[in-house]
């Protein structure tokens, strides 16, 4: 699996995660690294730069955890989109 933090390799340096529509924190975890690559390009474009970190399969549930946080898996071809939110604030502050 993959996910996007702050320094490749490192999830102790900030693991990327967006709150749900009821305000809980979740991470996305991604099965291709195509997919996280896709993602993390969507957010480079609006000035997150982030990179892509692999996580071992057995981890994943551990990860969230300890973490505190949600986790969804994005299956291989599965289109996601940066939040609403996030976009607005890159408008905003243009």
């Amino acid at each position: 699996m993959f996910i996007l933090t702050q320094e490749e390799g490192e999830i102790e340096s900030g693991t990327y995660a967006t709150k749900d529509t009821d305000g809980t924190t979740v991470v996305q975890f991604f099965v291709d690294k195509d997919d996280a690559m896709c993602y993390n390009e969507q957010l480079r474009a609006v000035d997150y730069i982030l990179t892509i970190t692999e996580v071992p399969d057995e981890a994943v549930e551990k990860l969230s955890e300890a973490l505190g946080y949600a986790y969804t898996v994005v299956e291989p071809g599965e289109l996601i989109f940066p939040r609403m939110e996030i976009l607005e604030h890159f408008i905003t502050n243009l």
